[in-house]
């Protein structure tokens, strides 16, 4: 995978890189307030149908100082994929899609952070 990477206009450049994953970091806003992106692999079996898959995550956090009382806290936004052996790419490329398109989407975004309990 490409070593330095851009989302939303941040760029991401890579801490570290492991079989396991890897974590890019950006500095742009501030050493003390960096936005992290996080990236894992691990091997599972899916626990309704008992074959092997594949577990990735994606994670996004983004650090913030409180201008009132200087506290640090970390807002996150992180997505699992899991990927039965069985899966093929047509199958794939309909949740991503899917799973996209419900992302995209700020008003439901909105309406689950606000109110769906």
């Amino acid at each position: 995978m490409t070593s330095d990477l851009t989302f939303n206009t941040i760029a991401f450049k890579k801490s570290f890189d492991t079989k396991e994953g890897s974590e890019r970091r950006s500095t742009t806003r501030g050493v003390n307030t960096p936005d992290l992106l996080v990236i894992k692999h691990q091997d599972a079996t899916q626990s309704s149908s008992k074959l092997p898959m594949k577990r990735h995550l994606f994670r996004v956090d983004r650090q913030d100082i409180d201008a009132t009382d200087a506290k640090v806290f970390v807002t996150s936004a992180y997505a699992v994929v899991e990927i039965p052996e069985r899966t093929t790419q047509a199958e794939l490329d309909n949740v991503v899609a899917t799973f996209k398109a419900v992302v995209a989407d700020a008003t439901f975004i909105s309406a689950v952070v606000n109110s769906e309990s």
